[in-house]
């Protein structure tokens, strides 16, 4: 089993977003826990390493991009 972290910013209301993507990822047998942050943080770590950053990227993750880098 995965241990997904997905950290969200708080101020900036992501945290539906994230309770989202938690409900998918969890579908799939993958231990998801939220964490609040800020300054529009949306970052994805799966077992301990970062698979995705919303500064980085420019835009939010898609559930199955993260799940299919998972297999």
């Amino acid at each position: 089993m995965h241990k997904v972290k997905i950290v969200y910013c708080v101020p900036c209301g992501h945290i539906a977003r994230a309770e989202a993507m938690k409900k998918e990822m969890e579908k799939s047998g993958a231990s998801v826990e939220l964490v609040g942050g800020d300054k529009g943080t949306y970052d994805v770590y799966v077992d301990g390493k970062i698979v995705f950053s919303r500064h980085k990227e420019g835009r939010f993750p898609e559930t199955e991009e993260i799940l299919a880098g998972m297999k």
